[in-house]
Parts: C-alpha cells; sequence; structure tokens
C-alpha cells in the first residue's frame, strides 16, 4: 500500500525515538530533555509554578503531549510540564496489528528474518527507516526492522526518519575525503542530510563573517515561538475559519513553518475549522475530530456563526447513499481529512490505506485481512455498473503486487480512500482518468 487528526495530543516539537522492546506490557512512552537549566512546571503556562529545574539528558515517562508542552511523570508521582521545545520522545509504545509479522534484519523484505511477532504483542519502537516504511525496534537484543504496516500506536505518527547515513558512517567519509580528493568528489565534504539541514535553517548568515551555528538559529527560533504564543486570545464561541488555499493547509503544533515542527494533518482548500484562539498570524483551531494545531490566517477566512459541515469533495447528499453498506461509508466520511500514515491504523492521528478500510469495517464488528492485497481475498466479486455504498475497490498504483491499493465506493460514482501524505483521506470520482486506469475490481463484504 503506496501512499495513495488524538484529540488535545499534539505533538510540538522534533522528535527522535529510540527505545527496547518488550512482549507483554507496555512500558512507556519516554521524553528527554534536550537542554540545560530548563523550568519544570505544575501547569501548561509560561505563569505556572515552577516546581524544578531540568537539564539534558533528564529523561521521564510521557503522559500526554499539548500545545507547546509535554506532561510528564516527574519524581515523587508528580504530574508536571516541560516546554515541548525542549523534549524529545526517546520512547514510542506500539502493538503489533497482525499475526506472524517478521522481525527482519534490516529495512527490507530482502533483510534476514531473525524472528516473528503475533497480534497484540508490544514492542518499543526505537526509529523508522528513511523510506518511513519500517519500524527500528530491539529483538533479542540486536537492533531489528517490523514492517510499519503492521505496528499501531498513539505516539507512532511521532516518529521521524533515520537519517540516510549513521553519524558513524559520515565521519568515516569525510575522513576519507581529507586523505583522498577522489573519494571526497564522491562523497561530498559533508552529508546529504547535512546540506539539507543547512538549507533548510540557513546555517551561514548573510552578510556578516562566519558561520552562524545552528544551536543559536534554533535557540532563536524557540524565542521568537514563545514570544509569538504570548499573542493567542481566546476567540468568540461561535467562530469558524474556512481553509482558502487550492492545494490544502497544513495543521501545524506550533505556529511555525520551521522544519522542527511537527505537521499533524494537511487540510484541503473550503474545509471549515473551529477557531479556539487567534494570534499574531496564526489561528489555534480544532477540526471535526478533535485535533487541535495551528494554521496560518494568511489561508483562512474567518467567520462567525455556525460552523458548516464538511464533506470533503463530496458532490452528492449522503441521505442518498443505498446499498447494506450505506451506514458504513456514512461512519467512514467523518473521517475525511485524516492524514495519510504507512502503516497507520488509527482514525484520529492517521492511517494508509487499508488501515483505513480496515478501521472503518472493524468499528462494525467486521474484521479484514490487514493488507490491500489481502483483503482483495475476501468477499465476493462484483462487477463495476453495480457497485453499491461500502463496496471495497482494489487499484493496481505500481505497486509489488497486482493490488497495491484499497477504497471504499460511496454512490454516484464516488470514493473515498487514504490516498497520499499530501491530501489523507479525500473522495475522488472512480472514473477520472488515474482511477480508472488503475482501477482492478471490487468486493462487496456486507450482503
Amino acid at each position: 500500500m503506496m501512499p495513495f487528526k488524538n484529540s488535545r495530543k499534539i505533538a510540538a516539537a522534533t522528535f527522535i525515538v529510540s527505545a527496547f522492546m518488550t512482549t507483554a506490557v507496555f512500558a512507556s512512552n519516554v521524553g528527554t530533555v534536550t537542554r540545560d537549566s530548563i523550568n519544570v512546571r505544575a501547569g501548561d503556562s509560561t505563569t505556572s509554578q515552577i516546581i524544578g529545574i531540568t537539564n539534558t539528558g533528564d529523561s521521564y515517562a510521557i503522559l500526554d503531549v499539548e500545545p507547546g508542552w509535554v506532561k510528564v511523570q516527574y519524581p515523587d508521582s508528580q504530574e508536571a510540564y516541560i516546554a515541548s521545545l525542549y523534549v524529545k520522545v526517546s520512547e514510542a509504545d506500539a502493538s503489533v496489528t497482525d499475526h506472524a509479522v517478521n522481525v527482519r534484519s534490516g529495512p527490507s523484505t530482502g533483510n534476514e528474518v531473525i524472528g516473528q511477532l503475533d497480534a497484540g504483542e508490544c514492542v518499543t519502537v526505537k526509529g523508522k527507516s528513511p523510506d518511513g516504511y519500517w519500524y527500528r525496534i530491539e529483538y533479542n537484543g540486536q537492533q531489528a526492522y517490523v514492517s510499519a504496516d503492521y505496528l499501531g500506536g498513539s505516539y507512532l505518527y511521532l516518529v521521524q526518519a533515520d537519517q540516510p547515513e549513521t553519524e558513524t558512517e559520515t565521519k568515516q567519509e569525510e575522513t576519507d575525503s581529507a586523505n583522498n580528493e577522489t573519494n571526497k568528489n564522491q562523497n561530498g565534504a559533508s552529508s546529504e542530510a547535512e546540506d539539507i539541514i543547512n538549507k533548510v535553517i540557513g546555517q551561514v548568515a548573510d552578510g556578516t563573517e562566519g558561520e552562524v551555528s545552528q544551536e543559536e538559529i534554533i535557540e532563536d527560533e524557540q524565542v521568537n515561538i514563545e514570544e509569538l504564543l504570548e499573542t493567542f486570545e481566546e476567540a468568540e464561541a461561535d467562530t469558524y475559519a474556512v481553509i482558502n488555499s487550492p492545494g490544502g493547509l497544513r495543521l501545524r503544533s506550533l505556529p511555525s513553518t520551521a522544519s522542527t515542527n511537527t505537521i499533524i494533518s494537511v487540510l484541503s482548500d473550503g474545509y471549515a475549522v473551529s477557531v479556539l484562539e487567534i494570534g499574531d498570524g496564526w489561528l489555534y483551531v480544532s477540526d471535526d475530530y478533535y485535533n487541535e494545531g495551528y494554521i496560518s490566517s494568511e489561508f483562512a477566512e474567518i467567520y462567525n456563526g455556525e460552523k458548516p459541515k464538511n464533506y470533503g469533495h463530496i458532490t452528492f447528499d449522503p441521505d442518498r447513499l443505498v446499498g447494506d453498506g450505506a451506514e458504513i461509508v456514512e461512519y467512514a466520511l467523518r473521517f475525511v481529512g485524516v492524514p495519510y500514515v504507512y502503516g497507520g491504523t488509527d482514525l484520529s492521528t492517521g492511517v494508509d490505506c487499508s488501515g483505513f478500510v480496515y478501521c472503518v469495517y472493524q468499528n462494525f464488528g467486521i474484521t479484514l485481512q490487514r493488507n490491500s492485497a489481502s483483503m482483495y481475498s475476501q468477499g465476493t466479486y462484483v462487477s463495476k455498473d453495480e457497485l453499491q455504498a461500502g463496496d471495497l475497490l482494489f487499484f493496481n498504483t505500481g505497486g509489488n503486487t497486482n493490488i497495491s491499493h484499497v477504497g471504499m465506493y460511496l454512490g454516484d460514482n464516488m470514493y473515498i480512500h487514504s490516498s497520499t501524505y499530501t491530501t489523507g483521506v479525500i473522495v475522488e470520482d472512480l472514473y477520472d482518468d488515474y482511477s480508472s486506469r488503475t482501477y482492478v475490481g471490487a468486493k462487496r463484504i456486507i450482503h
């Protein structure tokens, strides 16, 4: 299944994941402090009482992630808050969602199978492969990988991809480059990852002598965000905004477009959100699934009154849904806008194509296979001209198998699916050029 929201639990910093494995019960999601002399507070506000000081490397069990703050288990069983700008997630729990899931020595089906996990077993994720398709764990004392298709967890969406090269490899390349000009031309004076970072945060200051360190720039950025957060004031109860951006608008964990900021989802053009607070150039909003975050006010029109309903790009009245699966797709329509997450099986934080269909049907007590190719073995075949609401639609989008994508038929030639990282769950025309060209067949689950 190649790429085609958690109540107030929103990521608010750059997160990197490391952990160990367990097979009985969850350990805990753990956050590690990244700066010295950081205040620990009794509440989620800079005006809350300071109850302690924490330093680089200190780790705490994470109880919740809120806008701008991480709620942690502080010593003496206290619940405390640390500004999320200074915390990274260092352990993230996950559970296995299918039976006989292979554990491999590397992030590829070509790597050796070194064990298996069964449905319901718990692991602690350590990171994920650069392409995002494999989670890194520790298995029997060694580094191992599990397909992201078969793990689920509340904090997995916070896991960032590993750098293409390890720090050790990068240093070795730099050493080789210094000793051999040919190697320098092949490997570069710095790794590709370093080049990307330099471009994103602008390591070299224009018009000044020497270089400005990344740490100084990030520190300035953090201060600016803290100052910006102080500008937010509560909006009137009936305030809402409509997205005015043809390419969609990102819902972010902080009012910043910096690379260190987590993107929660992409809101489609015309989507209406409730406005909770208004700040300088940003709105703090909530979508239909109680995900809260920040959007740029430049690309949103603010109104007062009853917020209109969101039906994605649907061009028909949901009341006209027909077929035994009508109730199922009516439920599915609630999740238009949920982000695409490879391997995701959480209708709040994100789903991939099969994860979306799997979760929707699971809500009605119907268990489907976990991936699109396996789903195609279930149900009964139905011709394209006899489709009804709830029928599963299968596509070959260029994957490694004949079936690489799945969606759910709505009616009026429209279907819903978790499409791409950019769009998330959307509604599209089954007879547009791409859908028609990749369509393979349909199966009916409900009779």
